[in-house]
């Protein structure tokens, strides 16, 4: 099954390689993003994003996006804040 990553970057006419050249990570780094192995920053993302010619939105899901705990609302439960 391809991700919207992935497809992203075939319809760039990029291979794995150049487009983790591009973004100065290791490939190995950019295949776990595609796998959704790997969750990415929201700058991370629009990077990826700008690099293939699409929107954030239109490649990553907000969930993918890192999150983090603003603060607990009740015991046991937790509310985060996405970007």
């Amino acid at each position: 099954m391809n991700s919207l990553v992935r497809s992203a970057r075939l319809a760039a006419g990029l291979s794995m390689e150049e487009a983790a050249r591009y973004l100065g990570i290791p490939s190995g780094y950019l295949s776990e993003i595609e796998s959704g192995k790997r969750r990415v920053s929201p700058d991370r993302a629009e990077q990826i994003a700008e690099l293939y010619g699409v929107s954030r939105e239109a490649i990553f899901l907000p969930c993918r996006y890192v999150c983090r705990m603003t603060h607990q609302t009740k015991v046991g439960e937790v509310k985060i804040e996405c970007p």
